[in-house]
């Protein structure tokens, strides 16, 4: 049993990499071609000025404007509304260094994941440094694409252990509110009329797993850890929603940092139904 369990674990895992490893981070990336570059003697008010693509960061390269090498990156964001000093760039960029790099191949998410603490990263391959991506990239297609195959392999996590907490299916369906319960038995003698019910448990929507997932397969747990995983799968549930709805998640500095905050709740949520050997 337990080397099935294990193979199963491995094709899931396989499976994740496999569908993360098509969402690199090149394809939300500005590329090097594309770059606007300043350098140290500039002034930051003349580059906040000039800059009016609204770069969060920008590349600070010595040489060329094209073909100069980088040494670092200055962030101007924080001019877009507020005047930026008339004070060289020298004097507050920040040094190239390689926490500040990432993989031309890397995944989205693995970006994503740390965006919040390191807000850019320039990509780097054999040929150099290749591109540069930013916080401000979390509203594009190939990330929301990424995020909702991430949300969608933890819905189908929540179902798997709540089978594996109830495989008879006698105890999850009291697991949820009696309002709750009306709408589902409803779904299901709809889809029973039409011959479409495979099993009554994939009628349930997200807010119904979470809450049998708390009272079922967490009822061991502490009320105060109960409270916390209730919290973090609210979290969850709003950037689903949001996904699935085609809103806006990430459209300013705070609401992308929350974003990166909330993979990171998946991610550990991931651990914590996982079956065990």
């Amino acid at each position: 049993m337990a080397d099935r369990v294990d193979e199963t674990e491995r094709q899931k895992y396989d499976d994740f990499q496999a569908l993360h490893a098509g969402l690199n981070v090149s394809m939300i990336a500005t590329r090097r071609e594309h770059f606007v570059c300043c350098h140290l003697e500039d002034s930051i008010r003349a580059v906040a000025e000039r800059n009016e693509s609204k770069f969060d960061f920008m590349p600070v390269v010595e040489g060329g404007e094209g073909n100069g090498h980088i040494i670092g990156i200055i962030q101007l964001d924080c001019y877009f509304e507020a005047p930026a000093p008339d004070t060289p760039v020298s004097g507050a960029y920040r040094p190239l260094h390689e926490n500040c790099l990432i993989g031309a191949d890397a995944s989205i998410l693995s970006f994503v994941k740390e965006a919040d603490i390191r807000p850019f990263r320039l990509l780097v391959s054999d040929h150099g440094v290749v591109g540069l991506v930013g916080l401000s990239d979390l509203q594009k297609l190939p990330v929301r694409a990424a995020l909702f195959g991430l949300v969608t392999g933890l819905e189908i996590a929540m179902t798997e252990a709540i089978q594996a907490a109830d495989p008879n299916g006698e105890k999850w369906f009291n697991c949820i509110s009696a309002k709750r319960q009306e709408d589902l038995r409803k779904r299901i003698e709809d889809a029973r009329g039409k011959e479409g019910i495979v099993t009554e448990l994939l009628f349930t929507q997200f807010c119904d797993k979470r809450d049998i997932l708390i009272r079922l397969v967490f009822s061991n747990e502490t009320a105060r850890h109960r409270e916390e995983l209730e919290r973090m799968f609210k979290r969850i549930e709003d950037l689903r929603n949001d996904l699935a709805h085609a809103n806006d998640y990430a459209a300013n500095r705070q609401h992308a940092a929350r974003v990166c905050s909330i993979v990171r709740d998946i991610l550990d949520a991931h651990k914590l139904i996982a079956p065990k050997a």
